[in-house]
């Protein structure tokens, strides 16, 4: 093998590697953006169920009387999850974070039971929560409801913010990607333009220059896929690892729409700009070459 056949053989191994790294970065970027936008709705609804109601009994509720309250609580529809904490688990819990015993100076503990109520999603509209803040106010064992209306607000309006934002701007990355997959390719089909130029001039048709070219491409599209799928499965880890929660909230269907996506898109994306590379350079005169 001569020193030519070497230098050709390490160009065309770089430019290779160079373009399924390329193609793999940009699929994982829209593959991470996916993974946001197929969770948006269950992420969304993990936020609202994190609102609370605090509901603060009167001081001659008992613990019992509280508890079968409770139970009442977890009936209604609008319940999610509620937590009992009675007066001395407040206290021990002020006490935890005042890191002195309130209780001894004061020689009583003023405060009062409470049950910490986390309603559904769907409840956790600014006017639903006023509503049912109001009706439990009414319940003749409830001295108060605690609740911040602004933050519900803001949360909501948050939400459908971020929503909006997330659709332009997964438009704008699917363009760029799009763009910059081709624009990979492109340069990798340039550094084989004299092969292609070689083999019209020995009679060889469009169909057969193009065949080994767009087998390639696709091959480089599944491979690239697959590394960004590894790159994607890193980050489920890494954030499954910061938020506990995280993998409660996904189900097989949403990875395996997920992965086939990606997977897809890199053949779909790589074959239709290996393919319009190709043609390009089929068409081109041969003093256009150089």
């Amino acid at each position: 093998m001569t020193n030519a056949e070497n230098i050709s053989r390490k160009s065309t191994r770089s430019s290779a590697v160079s373009t399924v790294i390329g193609i793999s970065l940009v699929l994982f970027m829209l593959g991470s953006l996916g993974l946001i936008l197929l969770n948006a709705k269950k992420l969304s609804e993990y936020v609202r169920e994190n609102v609370q109601l605090q509901v603060f009994l009167k001081e001659t509720v008992s613990d019992s009387t509280a508890l079968a309250f409770e139970a009442e609580l977890n009936e209604k529809n609008f319940t999610r999850q509620t937590v009992f904490v009675n007066k001395k688990m407040a206290a021990d819990k002020l006490q935890e974070e005042l890191g002195e015993d309130f209780v001894d100076f004061l020689g009583f503990n003023p405060l009062s039971s409470s049950i910490d109520v986390f309603m559904k999603a769907e409840y956790a509209s600014p006017a639903r929560v006023e509503q049912l803040a109001r009706n439990l106010r009414s319940h003749y064992l409830v001295e108060e409801v605690v609740y911040s209306p602004d933050l519900v607000a803001q949360l909501n309006q948050n939400i459908n913010r971020i929503a909006l934002i997330m659709l332009g701007f997964s438009a704008l990355l699917l363009l760029i990607s799009i763009a910059l997959i081709n624009n990979t390719i492109r340069l990798s089909i340039y550094s084989k333009r004299f092969v292609i130029k070689t083999m019209q001039l020995v009679g060889a048709t469009p169909g057969f220059i193009r065949r080994p070219f767009l087998v390639n491409g696709m091959l480089q599209g599944i491979l690239a896929a697959f590394i960004a799928l590894l790159l994607i499965g890193g980050l489920i880890y890494l954030v499954s690892s910061e938020i506990p929660d995280f993998f409660m909230m996904q189900d097989i269907v949403i990875y395996s729409q997920l992965f086939g996506g990606v997977v897809v898109m890199g053949i779909i994306i790589s074959w239709i700009s290996t393919y319009l590379a190709v043609r390009k350079y089929i068409r081109l005169k041969t003093d256009e070459v150089y």
